[in-house]
């Protein structure tokens, strides 16, 4: 019975998003706010500095937006804007119908089957908390993916 309790509990700290700590338990987490707060007093110190400073990054990030997609058009290699690699990629359904399956066939075209396997998570968790799955197995199939809101990087 215990080591049910354990799964169930497992289980559940999986689908939860997490408790919420105190900011000083996670010292990266206080040195962030700090540098931030240090950041922000030195814009408010800086006002005109940084409305040039984002002004130049505003016009900086359009030109590169222009430029790239300008060299990307024409298929060429200017300046830092380097055509380091080409590849092909086929669309092999439409290639198909286009061409009809013997030439398809004869071109390079392969037909092939495939299994698609598929699961229904809330059967699984529900067979993972009732011990039906053990939890040994379930590290080497299931992954737990977060997200999370978090600041942005500062652009400059």
């Amino acid at each position: 019975m215990a080591s049910k309790k354990k799964s169930d509990t497992d289980t559940n700290a999986l689908a939860e998003k997490g408790k919420r700590l105190p900011i000083g338990d996670i010292p990266e987490v206080q040195e962030f706010l700090d540098l931030k707060q240090e950041l922000d007093a030195l814009r408010a110190e800086h006002p005109a500095v940084f409305m040039q400073y984002n002004d130049l990054v505003d016009r900086y990030n359009t030109k590169l937006e222009e430029a790239d997609s300008k060299v990307r058009a024409l298929g060429v290699t200017c300046g830092p804007f380097e055509n380091f690699s080409v590849s092909h990629t086929f669309d092999a359904a439409k290639m198909l119908d286009e061409l009809g399956e013997s030439t398809y066939l004869a071109c390079g075209g392969k037909i092939t089957q495939r299994a698609v396997y598929e699961v229904d998570s809330a059967t699984v968790l529900a067979a993972i908390a009732s011990g039906k799955i053990p939890k040994e197995a379930v590290d080497n199939f299931m992954t737990v993916k977060r997200s999370y809101h978090a600041p942005k990087k500062i652009q400059g």
